[in-house]
């Protein structure tokens, strides 16, 4: 499969692949979202770029496939993350504070979120599923990179990103670049339970725009990449400039690692990929 499009670029050298979107490229800013192929990572990640360590993979897997991938890529720099929490939480990292996140130290503090303005400083959040976003203020040079899941949006943890941007280093969002990667898109993200649709409804109006049933009335569907886009361009985001992958993870669990499509099929873990963002 080539993921290749207008949008993205697919990059495939020595069995690891990654994604980048060309527009944050033609800006200069540095992203790779990573495939499931060409790791060390064993059991149900056989041979795969696993980046989750809080599951049944080592540690020490982990830290390989990192270096697999800053070499694919080309990154010289340390990658830096916390613990994710599905929290809004967002972690301005600079020099100051930078070692305390040091990928390799396994910090377990929460974040689910990075926003950086200094040059060279790489963060990464990993996905199963979830929705990663990047965020670029192209005239201050300041990125976000976020991971949002059902809980993360729901909170809007990538408008509380665009406000630390826009109050610390003075973004507008009219000069946001805005990609949302790989995740559950609406054709697999479905649920019967109406306690469950009302997490979503009693935070988004016009339930009409991004949910829908199949027609035995049971079962519906949410659409969060449209959710995320809907809430940029009524932020004052230049439509243009919000860039949705449209890749379905589910759909696509033999490139990219789903945690829906893993419990569906009864494994006792899942895997994530990576999203690493630099400037």
């Amino acid at each position: 499969m080539d993921f290749t499009s207008k949008d993205i670029l697919h990059i495939k050298k020595n069995g690891v692949e990654y994604l980048s979107f060309k527009i944050l490229k033609e800006f200069g800013v540095n992203n790779y979202i990573t495939l499931r192929f060409g790791g060390v990572s064993s059991a149900e990640y056989n041979k795969s770029l696993n980046f989750r360590y809080t599951g049944l993979d080592t540690k020490e897997n982990v830290l390989k496939n990192l270096d697999i991938i800053k070499k694919e890529a080309n990154i010289k720099n340390d990658i830096y993350k916390a613990m994710q929490a599905h929290t809004d939480k967002i972690l301005v990292i600079n020099k100051d504070n930078m070692e305390n996140y040091k990928f390799e130290n396994f910090c377990n503090e929460n974040y689910d979120g990075y926003v950086v303005n200094e040059k060279g400083i790489y963060t990464l959040v990993t996905t199963a599923d979830c929705n990663p976003i990047i965020l670029y203020d192209k005239k201050n040079n300041v990125y976000a990179n976020i991971h949002s899941g059902w809980m993360g949006t729901i909170k809007k943890i990538y408008l509380n990103a665009f406000k630390i941007m826009q109050k610390r280093f003075g973004t507008n969002a009219e000069d946001l670049i805005v990609c949302v990667g790989p995740s559950i898109n609406k054709c697999c993200f479905t649920s019967k339970e109406e306690s469950f649709k009302k997490k979503f409804t009693d935070v988004f109006e016009n339930e009409q725009e991004y949910l829908y049933y199949e027609k035995d009335k049971e079962i519906f569907h949410i659409d969060m990449p449209y959710l995320i886009k809907r809430d940029f361009i009524n932020l004052g985001a230049n439509k243009k400039n919000i860039i949705l992958s449209n890749i379905c993870t589910k759909c696509n669990n033999k490139y990219f690692f789903s945690a829906r499509d893993s419990r569906q099929k009864g494994y006792e873990d899942f895997g994530t990929f990576a999203t690493i963002v630099g400037i």
